[in-house]
């Protein structure tokens, strides 16, 4: 029988396994319908249906704490400008041009970049573990961007994909990383909320602007069905988007962000099954090694003690 602590946990056990899983899946159906949905409508649908239900599901939050959030409207507004709006643009950017498994594995990445912040800015002192981890990691990066060919370094054929995704690693490790190094002192959900509000309205819905004025034909308006292409995308704003934040934030308000955290390097691993039995996309010897090497270190680097994480996310 469970102790009294254990079966209490077991519900977020539970949401930050099926937050793993989902992450994972996002990357694996934005690459299934890369050819059918344009990126900007993809990006721009994702957040405005998840939106439709976040917003109205935070308001009560939202108005208790307007006083606050009006002090913090500056820093909400460039958290979610890069954080949400970038990122998101990153992130799809490397699953329309890479494998869905190799960009699973570039934005697992994003703990050591938080790490490597971390210790920039001296909030914290890596021991040796972390640093041995830190470089595995990079190393399986490495083997990742150059498929296993130095070649490809010396005549700079790198995917744009794999480079797209490891920005997108980045800049959601330097929003994680502000966001736990100066809490904004709000609520987690309304944290999430208005982070992708000014995210949506500062960069993606001008991305999206410009890609319809500039004549981009987005097919979810021009040809509405419930295709495939359709149901992909209304699953990423329910499952990865939708439920995927709140899975989160429910998970690591239960645990904290510290122990939610280690549950994310499920996420990658997600992504290799799906994007292999699914898309039937090729587990060369490069990505068992890159996978490797990458688990391996961010299992290393997590050993001892972390930066404090946050509990809010946007992913």
């Amino acid at each position: 029988m469970s102790e009294p602590g254990q079966a209490h946990a077991l519900p977020a056990i539970g949401a930050l396994t099926a937050t793993a899983v989902l992450w994972g899946s996002n990357h694996v159906a934005a690459r299934a319908i890369h050819e059918a949905v344009p990126l900007p409508s993809l990006i721009f649908w994702r957040w405005a249906l998840a939106l439709l239900v976040l917003v109205p599901m935070a308001l009560p939050g939202l108005l208790r704490e307007r006083e606050a959030i009006r002090a913090r409207f500056g820093r909400l507004t460039v958290l979610g400008a890069l954080g949400v709006g970038l990122f998101s643009v990153c992130l799809y950017a490397g699953a329309y041009h890479s494998l869905a498994l190799e960009v699973g594995l570039l934005n697992a990445t994003t703990p050591i970049w938080v790490l490597l912040l971390a210790v920039m800015t001296g909030a914290a002192r890596p021991r040796a573990a972390q640093v041995a981890g830190v470089l595995l990691a990079l190393a399986g990066v490495i083997v990742v961007l150059l498929k296993g060919d130095i070649g490809n370094l010396l005549t700079l054929r790198l995917g744009i994909g794999n480079l797209w995704s490891l920005l997108a690693a980045m800049v959601f490790a330097w929003y994680t990383f502000a966001l736990g190094a100066r809490p904004l002192g709000l609520a987690a959900l309304n944290v999430t909320v208005l982070t992708a509000l000014t995210g949506f309205f500062v960069v993606i819905l001008p991305v999206y602007a410009a890609f319809v004025l500039t004549g981009g034909v987005d097919p979810l308006w021009a040809r509405p069905s419930f295709g495939d292409a359709t149901l992909a995308v209304l699953y990423i704003a329910i499952g990865p988007t939708l439920l995927g934040n709140l899975f989160w934030i429910y998970g690591a308000s239960r645990l904290g962000a510290e122990r939610a955290g280690p549950f994310l390097y499920l996420s990658p691993l997600a992504a290799l099954v799906l994007s292999t039995s699914l898309l039937a996309e090729p587990l060369g010897p490069v990505q068992v090694i890159g996978a490797a090497a990458i688990l391996g270190g961010l299992a290393i680097s997590a050993r001892g003690r972390r930066p404090r994480l946050a509990e809010a996310s946007s992913n």
